[in-house]
C-alpha cells in the first residue's frame, strides 16, 4: 500500500482538517428615538435577525446536497484502490445532518468507481473507541455512506474498514484511520439566539424602567412596586398558592419516580431534575434575587401551611435559633452526595425528599411560621449568606415611619397580609439573609412604606449592620468546601487519595477494606478543608492583620467576623463555576429523560429519547464563563474587604493594612479555583 506520502503498510493515517469559519454578526446602530421607539426597534430588529441572518448562515453558505473530500490530505491507494473520506455536506458541522461518505475508486486512470463492495465506517471523539457500521453504497457508484449528525464540536477519529471489494474477501480486512474537525453549529446557533433574546429583554426592561423613572420623577432608585401591573402580580392572593402547589406537585411526582421507576441515576428523571437541574441551577436563583426561591420552595410551603392549619403559636427553643444546625445538615448532605452517592440513587433521592418534608411538617405542627425555613433549612444558611449578593432588596423607604406606627401590620399580619413568616421587621432590615420577597409585609403595610428596588451588586456584604460569628464561619467554611468538592470532581482525585492513604497506619489498612478506609480519607478532606482549614487560615490571617494595625486593633474575634463576610465571592464563586459545568455540559440530558419518563407513565408522548444529546454550552465556552465568574467575583471580594476595612477602622491607613492578609489569602482561594477548574473534570451522570 502507498499513500500520498510514499510510505507503505496496510493502514494509513491521514490528516484531513476541516478549519472553523468565523462568523460575523451585523449589529444595526439605533438612532436617537423614544423610548417607545427604540423598544420597538429591538424587537423589530431581533425578529429581522431570526428571519433574515439565520437562513443567510443555515448551512454555512453551502448546499445541503454537496459531497466534498474532508479537508485536502488527498486520497489513500492501497492494493489497487483509491480511497478518499468525504463528507455531505462538507465540512461537518454540530447539529447538521451529514453523511460521512467513503469513495473507492480503482486506481490508475480513469478512477472507475468500485461497487459491491463491503464497507464498514465508525467516528469517535479523538482517543474515544470507535464502533463501525455497515455504510450503504448511495447515491453514487462507490460512494459508502454512513448517515451522521454531530453532537460535539473539535477532533474525530474516522476510521474505515474495508472487508470485500468486486468479490475479493480480504484476509484482513484494509483498516484507514482518518482525522477530521467537527465545527460549530452552523450559523448563529441557539445559545446565540438565547443570548440575542436576553440582550432584546434586558434592553426592553432597561428602557421600560427609565420610562418609568421618567414619568414618575422619584426620588431615588425605581421602587418596582410603584408599577401597577407588577404589584397586583405580586400581591395577588393567587400568586404564592399557585407557584407552591405546583412545586410541592412536581416534589411529589419526583418521589414517586424515585421510587417506581428504574434504578439508574444517569436515566431517571427524579435524579436529573434534582441532582443536574435544580441542585446546580438553584444557586443562580440567590445571586440574581435574593431568597426568592424559598417563594416557590415546597418544603417551605409544607412549614407554613401545616403552622397556620395547626395555629401554632411557640417559637423555636432558642437553642436552635442559629445556622450552626443548618450548616451541621448542609455538611452531612454535601458528604452523603460525595460518599453514598445519592445523586446517582433515585430510591435516595425520593427518601431525602421525603424526610426533609416530613421535618418541615413536624416542625409547622409545633412552632410557628416558617421555622424550618429560618433555622433548620439544610440550604437555608447557604441562601442567606449567598443573598447579601443580589441586586434586589426589600426595605422600608422611612425607618421614622416605622417607628410611629404601633401595629406593626407588616410584621403581625393584617390589612391583607399575613406577617413576615421568617421572622423579620421590615423597619430593622438591612440585609436579604432571610427576606423571601414574600411581600406579606408589603400587603399588610397600611402605611405604603415597604419598596423593592435595584442595588449595587453584592451591597449587603458591607453596608449591614448585624454581623454575627456564625454567618463569618459557614462564608469561611463554604471556600474550603467549594474547593474541596470542586477537586473530588477531577480524573486525578482517586489517585490523590490513593497516594494519602498509603499514609495510614498499617494496622488500619490491613484490617479496613480500601473502600472504607479510602471514604474515611474522603471524609476527613471534606470536614477538614470546610471545618477546619479554611477557618484556621482567615483566624491567621485575622492575627497578622491586627498585628499590622496596632495594639488598639479590634479583637481578634470582631476582626474575624467582620473580614469573614470578605469571602463569601470567593466561595461562590467556585461554587457558580463548578455548578456551571455540571448545568451547561450535563443539563441537556433532562430531556431525554423526561421523554421517556413521560412516555413510560403517560399516555403522552414527547418524541423518542435520544441519549446522544449535545451539551448546552461547549466546553471552552463553559471555561471562559467560568473564569469570568471566578475572576469578577474574586474583584468583588477585594471591594467588600476594603469597605469592611474602612467600617473596622477609621483611619484610612490602617485599613489598607488590615485589609493586606485578607487580600493574600482571597488570592491564593482564587488561584487555588482556577488551577483546579483547569484540570478535567467528570460529570455528575453519564451523558
Amino acid at each position: 500500500m502507498s499513500g500520498p506520502d510514499g510510505r507503505t503498510g496496510v493502514g494509513v493515517l491521514v490528516a484531513s482538517h476541516a478549519r472553523p469559519r468565523g462568523l460575523v454578526a451585523h449589529h444595526p446602530a439605533g438612532a436617537r428615538a423614544t423610548i417607545r421607539s427604540l423598544v420597538a426597534l429591538i424587537v423589530v430588529g431581533g425578529l429581522a435577525l431570526v428571519a433574515g441572518v439565520a437562513p443567510a448562515h443555515a448551512h454555512g453558505g453551502e448546499g445541503h446536497g454537496a459531497t466534498k473530500p474532508l479537508g485536502g490530505a488527498g486520497a489513500v491507494v492501497i492494493d489497487g484502490y483509491r480511497i478518499e473520506l468525504q463528507g455531505k455536506p462538507s465540512p461537518l458541522a454540530v447539529g447538521v445532518e451529514s453523511g460521512l461518505v467513503a469513495r473507492i475508486d480503482r486506481a490508475g486512470g480513469g478512477l472507475a468507481p468500485v461497487s459491491g463492495g463491503t464497507v464498514m465506517i465508525g467516528i469517535g471523539r479523538n482517543g474515544a473507541p470507535i464502533a463501525t457500521h455497515a455504510a450503504t453504497e448511495k447515491t453514487w457508484a462507490g460512494s459508502y455512506t454512513l448517515p451522521f449528525t454531530p453532537i460535539q464540536a473539535g477532533a474525530h477519529d474516522v476510521r474505515v474498514v474495508i472487508a470485500e471489494l468486486e468479490g475479493r474477501r480480504f484476509a484482513t480486512p484494509l483498516t484507514l484511520d482518518f482525522h477530521v474537525d467537527v465545527e460549530r453549529a452552523p450559523g448563529l446557533g441557539w445559545p446565540a439566539w438565547t443570548a440575542l433574546a436576553l440582550t432584546a429583554l434586558i434592553g426592553g426592561i432597561g428602557l421600560y424602567a427609565a420610562a418609568i423613572r421618567a414619568r414618575r420623577a422619584p426620588a431615588g432608585a425605581l421602587n418596582l412596586l410603584e408599577i401597577d401591573w407588577l404589584r397586583r402580580v405580586l400581591t395577588s392572593p393567587a400568586f404564592l398558592p399557585v407557584i407552591q402547589v405546583s412545586a410541592v406537585a412536581v416534589m411529589a411526582a419526583i418521589a414517586v419516580l424515585g421510587f417506581i421507576d428504574v434504578q439508574d441515576g444517569g436515566v431517571n428523571l427524579a435524579t436529573k431534575l434534582t441532582w443536574t437541574i435544580w441542585w446546580p441551577g438553584i444557586i443562580f436563583t440567590f445571586v440574581l434575587a435574593g431568597r426568592v426561591w424559598c417563594l416557590a420552595c415546597p418544603f417551605g410551603a409544607l412549614n407554613e401551611w401545616t403552622s397556620r392549619a395547626t395555629g401554632a403559636w411557640r417559637r423555636l427553643p432558642r437553642v436552635f435559633r442559629n445556622l450552626w444546625w443548618a450548616t451541621a445538615m448542609f455538611l452531612a448532605l454535601t458528604w452523603a452526595d460525595e460518599q453514598l452517592g445519592v445523586v446517582r440513587s433515585p430510591a435516595v433521592t425520593a427518601w431525602i425528599i421525603l424526610i426533609v418534608g416530613a421535618v418541615a411538617v413536624g416542625v409547622g405542627l409545633l412552632y410557628e411560621r416558617r421555622s424550618f425555613c429560618r433555622y433548620l433549612c439544610p440550604i437555608g444558611g447557604l441562601i442567606g449568606i449567598y443573598s447579601m449578593t443580589a441586586p434586589l432588596e426589600l426595605r422600608a423607604k422611612d425607618s421614622a415611619v416605622c417607628r410611629g406606627h404601633t401595629e406593626k401590620q407588616c410584621y403581625q399580619g393584617g390589612g391583607g397580609g399575613r406577617g413576615c413568616p421568617m421572622f423579620e421587621f421590615p423597619q430593622a432590615l438591612d440585609r436579604n439573609n432571610y427576606c423571601t420577597v414574600c411581600l406579606e409585609c408589603a400587603k399588610g403595610c397600611s402605611r405604603d412604606n415597604l419598596t423593592l428596588r435595584l442595588r449595587t451588586f453584592g451591597k449587603d456584604l458591607w453596608a449591614a449592620t448585624r454581623r454575627a460569628l456564625d454567618e463569618a464561619y459557614l462564608a469561611v467554611a463554604l471556600v474550603g468546601l467549594t474547593i474541596l468538592v470542586t477537586a473530588q470532581m477531577l480524573s486525578a482525585w482517586p489517585e490523590w487519595v490513593s497516594a494519602l492513604a498509603r499514609w495510614l497506619p498499617p494496622v488500619v489498612r490491613t484490617n479496613l477494606k480500601p473502600v472504607t478506609y479510602l471514604g474515611l480519607v474522603e471524609t476527613v478532606l471534606l470536614f477538614g478543608a470546610s471545618l477546619v482549614v479554611g477557618p484556621l487560615l482567615v483566624l491567621a490571617a485575622a492575627v497578622v492583620s491586627r498585628r499590622l494595625t496596632g495594639p488598639d486593633a479590634p479583637g481578634l474575634k470582631r476582626t474575624f467576623v467582620v473580614f469573614g463576610y470578605m469571602f463569601v465571592p470567593i466561595g461562590l464563586a467556585m461554587h457558580l463555576a463548578h455548578n456551571l459545568a455540571h448545568l451547561l455540559l450535563e443539563g441537556s440530558a433532562a430531556w431525554p429523560a423526561l421523554q421517556r419518563a413521560v412516555a413510560a407513565f403517560t399516555p403522552l408522548s414527547l418524541g423518542e429519547p435520544d441519549w446522544t444529546v449535545a451539551p448546552l454550552a461547549h466546553e471552552p465556552v463553559v471555561g471562559l464563563l467560568q473564569m469570568a465568574v471566578v475572576v469578577g467575583l474574586f474583584g468583588l471580594s477585594l471591594v467588600a474587604g476594603h469597605r469592611l476595612s474602612l467600617r473596622l477602622h477609621a483611619d484610612r491607613v490602617r485599613a489598607s493594612r488590615a485589609l493586606v492578609p485578607f487580600a493574600v489569602l482571597a488570592f491564593v482561594f482564587t488561584v487555588a479555583g482556577i488551577w483546579l477548574l483547569n484540570q478535567p473534570m467528570g460529570m455528575r451522570h453519564g451523558m
